[in-house]
C-alpha cells in the first residue's frame, strides 16, 4: 500500500525572493516575512511598488501554496507555487492579462540569493535565457 509523503510546511520567519515583469529588465526584489500555521499563509513585506499584507494557504500534501498580496491602498496580486527544496516557484497574476513568474526562499538559503546575483553580475539579470 503506497503511503502519502509527509511534507513538512515552508519554515515562518523572514524570507526574500522576486518576480519577474515583462515591463522590467531586472528582478523586482522583495522582503517578505511569512507565517505557516495550520495550513493558512498569513505575513507581509515590502518591494519597489510598496508595502502589502499577504493571507493564503497551503496544502501540505501537495506543497502546493496559494495567496493574495494586498498593496495597502493599492491593488492586489494572486500567488500560486510549490514549496521544493529551493522555496517556493510559480506565477503571479493580476486579473487574467498580467503575469509573470516569483521565485521566494527563506531568507537562510542564502546560497540562491547569492547564484542570483552571481547572474545579475554577469548580465544575465533573468537567470534565465532571453526570450
Amino acid at each position: 500500500m503506497a503511503t502519502v509523503e509527509q511534507r513538512l510546511p515552508p519554515p515562518s520567519g523572514p524570507w526574500i525572493g522576486f518576480y519577474l515583469e515583462n515591463h522590467h529588465a531586472k528582478k523586482a526584489w522583495m522582503n517578505l516575512y511569512l507565517d505557516f500555521t495550520n495550513s493558512t499563509i498569513s505575513g507581509q513585506g515590502t518591494d519597489y511598488v510598496g508595502p502589502w499584507t499577504i493571507s493564503g494557504n497551503f496544502a501540505q500534501e501537495t506543497a502546493e501554496c496559494v495567496w493574495i498580496k494586498q498593496y495597502l491602498g493599492k491593488h492586489r496580486v494572486r500567488y500560486q507555487g510549490v514549496w521544493g527544496k529551493t522555496g517556493i516557484v510559480g506565477r503571479w497574476t493580476i486579473g487574467s492579462l498580467i503575469s509573470g513568474d516569483f521565485h521566494i526562499w527563506p531568507a537562510e538559503f542564502t546560497e540562491i540569493q547569492a547564484a542570483y546575483l552571481a547572474q545579475e553580475s554577469q548580465g544575465n539579470p533573468f537567470g534565465r535565457r532571453r526570450q
